[in-house]
């Protein structure tokens, strides 16, 4: 019999970066942190030096999870700002323009596609960092957070591109959208930061804002690219869109992944496109709970034992935000099955 996962809870982190870095290390005693040899040092230790430079207080809150969580300091350098990795693509991100809407104000639907297992390490968190913006985060990681929105209301939502190495020292994902919930308050700015900085991997970045604007930030070792809304409406899956690489390029594992991303890139467009004009939260709900690409993703009753892709990954929230109200609303696990609940930074 299958044990039952209790539903995730909102932790509050609120003081100095240090002290947020010490709330985070108080359940990071344990973390398996990989041996740092001196070449991985070094280039956490460069990697450490871009963060340093584009927003200093970050480190102190590093600082406080280090010596909190009671974490090997050369080791957790290396890996917390350097470390990349070639993650399972999921993720289907999407925002309507005001004038799509019924009530004339932005609407951003997300479905978090990740492997089952990470359910038990999901949670809200209210971040109040003093000297920064309050925001509101999801996430089921240790250290950073794919999805949230500022009291700015500045908001962005994460999606993986294909996996591409390196080019220099930069940031990781969990900086980069760490950085921008805290000092960014438009889209404008947030774009600013993330064409500016260096990046370590690949990603898509939905980037949203109180005005009602709406972007994507492709986001790639040597380049980031700001795509634009076209008819009203903005995607973002796990391909860039009009640059998909040649499938007989693409390894068999690889042509999987991007036909999935297709699939479903494609069939969100066409029910934003056929779906009953304008759009209400209860229309992008309905599709985020499609199941014919499928958007809202996996086995939905996992089979203990069985390891095949779709019994192992799928989604693991569904989330609508409302950048104008600074608020979001999540549903644990799949959205076909679970009813959202809203969440404010009060």
């Amino acid at each position: 019999m299958t044990t039952p996962i209790p539903l995730p809870g909102v932790r509050v982190l609120q003081g100095s970066y240090y002290e947020i870095g010490r709330q985070l290390g108080s359940t990071m005693r344990g973390l398996q942190v990989p041996e740092a040899d001196d070449e991985a040092l070094a280039f956490g230790r460069a990697c450490e030096a871009v963060v340093a430079e584009i927003h200093p207080p970050m480190l102190e809150k590093v600082e406080g999870m280090i010596e909190r969580g009671g974490l090997p300091r050369r080791d957790f350098i290396a890996f917390f700002y350097a470390r990349h990795f070639s993650p399972r693509m999921g993720c289907t991100n999407l925002a309507v323009l005001p004038h799509r809407t019924a009530d004339g104000s932005l609407i951003v639907g997300v479905n978090y596609d990740w492997y089952y297992y990470a359910r038990e390490w999901r949670e809200i968190r209210k971040v109040r960092p003093q000297g920064a913006l309050p925001s509101l985060r999801v996430t089921h990681h240790w250290a950073g957070s794919p999805d949230g929105i500022n009291d700015a209301g500045l908001g962005v939502f994460l999606s993986v591109l294909p996996r591409e190495e390196p080019l220099g020292p930069g940031l990781g994902w969990h900086l980069v959208t760490d950085i921008m919930l805290d000092k960014c308050h438009n889209v404008e700015e947030a774009c600013e930061l993330v064409t500016s900085a260096p990046h370590l991997g690949a990603f898509n970045y939905l980037i949203t804002d109180a005005g009602g604007r709406a972007v994507v930030a492709q986001a790639l070792p040597g380049k980031v690219t700001i795509r634009e809304p076209e008819g009203g409406f903005i995607l973002a899956t796990n391909h860039l869109p009009g640059r998909e690489v040649p499938e007989e390029e693409l390894s068999p594992q690889d042509r999987r992944r991007l036909r999935r991303s297709l699939q479903r890139y494609a069939r969100t467009s066409e029910l934003l496109e056929s779906l009953e004009q304008p759009l209400d939260e209860a229309t992008i709900k309905s599709l985020l709970s499609d199941h014919e690409a499928p958007i809202c993703r996996g086995n939905h009753d996992p089979v203990e034992g069985d390891t095949s892709f779709d019994n192992v990954f799928g989604t693991i929230w569904s989330l609508i935000a409302r950048p104008a109200n600074r608020s979001l609303q999540v549903a644990w696990g799949h959205p076909c099955r679970s009813d959202y609940v809203r969440h404010g930074l009060a």
